[in-house]
């Protein structure tokens, strides 16, 4: 089941690390989501409009390719499509994207 979100943008990162010159390669969209705020013994945040959230996207080229082409678009309403993350099953990784039309 996809994941319906109003998307902001994606990012995109590759090269080699500062430390040890490993390789790495790994991207993540940007989405917009209602802020649910906090709430303790102690005090409690009472949450007005949106927060960015983030979760991980298959740095394929041609899925950053479909992002790049959406890019003066957003933001705007797509389905994020979800599959298991090849190096972390217990978690969703972003495998395609999808704009719903009629919503902003």
């Amino acid at each position: 089941m996809p994941l319906t979100v109003v998307v902001i943008g994606c990012e995109h990162s590759q090269g080699l690390s500062k430390k040890d010159d490993r390789p790495y390669n790994f991207a993540q969209v940007n989405y917009l989501a209602p802020n649910e705020g906090w709430k303790s013994e102690k005090g409690e945040c009472k949450p007005v409009g949106l927060v960015q959230k983030q979760i991980a996207m298959n740095p394929n080229p041609s899925l950053v390719a479909a992002f790049k082409e959406l890019e003066t678009q957003f933001p705007m309403t797509c389905e994020l499509h979800l599959d298991a993350d090849p190096q972390n099953p217990a978690r969703n990784i972003v495998v395609d994207i999808k704009p719903v039309t009629g919503k902003a």
